[in-house]
């Protein structure tokens, strides 16, 4: 069971091992101190190694979910640096992304945490146009001409490239969805942080159509949120009014600028 303060009614909230990378030298530590810190529930996140697990009798703790790629040998940047993502057009790719997912699925079951986070995968973006965009937001350039023109160009480009990826996406979910149901894990698309991520809010209507509440729903990152909403792409409150009937959970961070994961408040 989960080690928890005794003084105290523990919060129904997890703490992200996000937080235990740079804080912590071994991982059961973390899970010990997210106890004593009053959570009841841990998320392992995608930094976590199978080497990371070892030696932990897992079944001491309990767990809300998992975010994928977890546990991975590899970083999320080199997974997209490979494009061996669900959104790939590329079918080796794509397939090498779904397996990936398939871990985090077998991982979650084994440990008895209902939820998987999903990962969309992302439009190539090889101008980096949104690394200008946010030089210019941080700039203070935000009302400017050129803030707008390259707003248009980026939204252009999106829509223009969109198609493959999105297909790819769905045919993947498709797999992942069948994978998933006999092992009673449900899978939660997560709302990300940059332009040329999946999903845009119309994507996420068309990716939850293709499954039941009971087998998929919404993750709300609030910090991805606010930093889309403060360039100008998505409001906050949209993604809310839309989806929150399909809510499965939240990432609450917060957000000083655009620079998110910040602990809230």
């Amino acid at each position: 069971m989960t080690i928890l303060p005794t003084s105290t009614q523990p919060y129904r909230a997890s703490l992200s091992t996000m937080w235990a990378i740079q804080n912590f030298d071994h991982l059961e530590d973390f899970f010990i101190a997210a106890g004593q810190y009053g959570y009841d529930k841990i998320e392992l996140n995608h930094q976590i190694s199978p080497a990371m697990l070892e030696g932990i009798d897992l079944e001491r703790y309990r767990f809300s979910s998992v975010h994928e790629p977890c546990p991975t040998a590899l970083s999320t940047d080199e997974l997209k640096s490979r494009d061996w993502q669900i959104s790939s057009p590329d079918e080796q790719n794509r397939a090498r992304g779904v397996e990936s997912i398939k871990r985090s699925i077998d991982l979650a079951h084994q440990l008895n945490a209902p939820v998987v986070v999903v990962h969309g995968g992302q439009i190539p973006d090889p101008l980096n146009r949104e690394r200008q965009l946010r030089r210019l937001y941080r700039a203070g350039q935000k009302d400017s001409e050129a803030y707008a023109a390259l707003k248009r160009e980026m939204t252009a480009e999106r829509e223009a490239a969109s198609g493959p990826h999105l297909e790819a996406v769905k045919r993947s979910l498709a797999s992942l969805l069948d994978y998933a149901a006999p092992l009673k894990v449900r899978l939660g698309l997560e709302n990300r942080y940059h332009w040329m991520d999946i999903p845009t809010q119309d994507e996420m209507e068309e990716l939850l159509a293709l499954g039941s509440p009971e087998q998929l729903g919404f993750i709300f990152d609030s910090g991805h949120a606010t930093a889309l909403d403060r360039l100008g792409f998505f409001s906050f409150e949209g993604w809310l009014d839309r989806f929150s009937h399909r809510i499965l959970g939240c990432h609450l961070h917060d957000v000083t600028g655009l620079d998110d994961h910040n602990a809230p408040g």
